[in-house]
């Protein structure tokens, strides 16, 4: 053989052998203008102090940190250290917090408001947003803060209140091209809220969320101003929710993939409770990046309910689930959602980055467990079951250095109603 050849063999075993060799991990180490914290570089790597690493893994980890949209950049290497190496995660901060005015245009709704939200309060991953919006038909104050990591155990919580004031609409949904609207009232919700989880891993968490509020109905009136019966007696709405969250994706810049799905349940306190109800819910969908920056994500629920109050009843119509309906124009306890939206990369100027997308809504509701409800005051129009279609467009726009989209507006367009509907969302629109 001759002694290039050999000289090389040697130098490709040599090469495998350092790609493949992994040490043990005894801490971690930020550099650059970073205030995360070593313990939150940890949890957001997705390897921990004890865990065998080496260089064929870096790219892993920092896909791992780029996907908690903290860091504007980050490089990973590792140098050696008594008993093992360390892992050094270079960064630079994205801009963490914003305080700014809101601005939503949606349909039955107008609204301003203010709001500060953190996404890496001292360095430590933790969550606080402060909201207060006036809107025509919805005016309320939200406040939470969430804690990622208690201590050094894989414990979390979160904290959060919502005093609230809605004019509710009751639709007439006989006539799929009616937007009648044939009960309005006013309801009054002061809402408080406990959270405590505990992480299995990175892609899977279970948290229990005790929840306490109190309502009031009044001034309910038809459409001609004549006077009707509350959709439901006020009182004291307390009870224990639960999830269970398998989340696998990777979030890239305003690209996302990977799956998720999450396990919802709700179930009234007996004897503290003036409403007696549960509900469960089943969700999850997959987002695929194709193309370099584009997106396609299909994501899909179900939820039943028995005997589900006023304010917790499924509904349709919407930003979050069939756009091209009014917010919450259909009610049910028995619902299906089905959502397909593709997305790709306009253009970036300076800080912004603009990305446009068209989507597929589709949704199925229906009142099937109500019977036997006396707090409930339903309408005859709300006894039955709707299927409803939309199809769109929309665009986003982020602000690179910036932890959150700051910009939406979607065009949907009704396929039964025949109406298309405007969503315009201006400050903390995904938080």
């Amino acid at each position: 053989m001759p002694s290039q050849v050999r000289a090389g063999v040697v130098l490709s075993i040599l090469l495998t052998s350092t790609l493949a060799r992994a040490d043990r991990i005894v801490g971690f180490v930020v550099r650059g203008h970073s205030k995360v914290t070593q313990r939150t570089i940890e949890r957001l790597s997705h390897v921990a102090i004890g865990d065998d690493v080496g260089p064929h893994d870096l790219p892993q980890i920092q896909t791992a940190l780029l996907s908690s949209e903290l860091f504007e950049s980050v490089g990973v290497t590792l140098e050696p250290a008594a008993g093992g190496v360390l892992v050094v995660a270079t960064a630079e901060d994205k801009h963490s917090w914003v305080a700014a005015p809101t601005l939503y245009v949606l349909p039955g709704n107008l609204a301003v408001g203010a709001g500060f939200a953190e996404n890496d309060f001292r360095g430590e991953d933790e969550k606080i947003l402060l909201y207060g919006q006036l809107g025509s038909r919805d005016t309320f104050f939200y406040g939470t803060f969430l804690e990622p990591q208690i201590g050094t155990t894989h414990l979390f919580a979160r904290f959060d209140v919502l005093p609230s004031y809605r004019a509710n609409d009751e639709y007439d949904n006989t006539n799929p091209r009616s937007a009648a609207i044939v009960r309005t009232s006013t309801e009054t919700y002061l809402d408080a809220a406990v959270l405590g989880g505990y992480r299995f891993a990175w892609w899977l968490a279970s948290d229990f969320r005790l929840r306490g509020a109190w309502l009031h109905y009044s001034d309910a009136h038809a459409p001609d101003g004549s006077a009707l019966p509350p959709p439901e007696a006020g009182g004291w709405d307390i009870s224990l929710e639960s999830h269970t969250m398998l989340d696998a994706r990777v979030h890239h810049f305003g690209v996302t993939s990977g799956p998720f799905a999450l396990l919802y349940t709700n179930v009234a306190l007996p004897r503290v409770s003036t409403y007696t109800y549960a509900l469960a819910s089943l969700g999850g969908g997959y987002a695929w990046q194709l193309l370099g920056e584009h997106q396609l994500a299909l994501r899909a629920s179900g939820t039943l309910g028995w005997h589900i109050p006023f304010r917790q009843e499924s509904t349709l119509g919407g930003a979050s689930d069939v756009r091209g309906y009014a917010f919450h124009q259909l009610r049910g306890d028995t619902v299906a959602v089905a959502r397909a939206e593709y997305s790709v990369p306009l253009f970036r100027w300076r800080p912004l980055a603009f990305r446009a997308l068209a989507f597929f809504d589709s949704g199925y509701i229906a009142l099937r467990h109500g019977a036997g409800n006396t707090l409930r005051d339903y309408l005859p129009v709300e006894r039955g079951a709707w299927w409803r279609n939309a199809t769109g467009a929309g665009l986003r726009i982020y602000v690179r250095s910036v932890v959150l989209p700051l910009v939406g507006f979607d065009v949907g367009y009704g396929i039964e109603s025949h109406t298309p509907e405007l969503y315009f969302e201006l400050g903390l629109t995904d938080f």
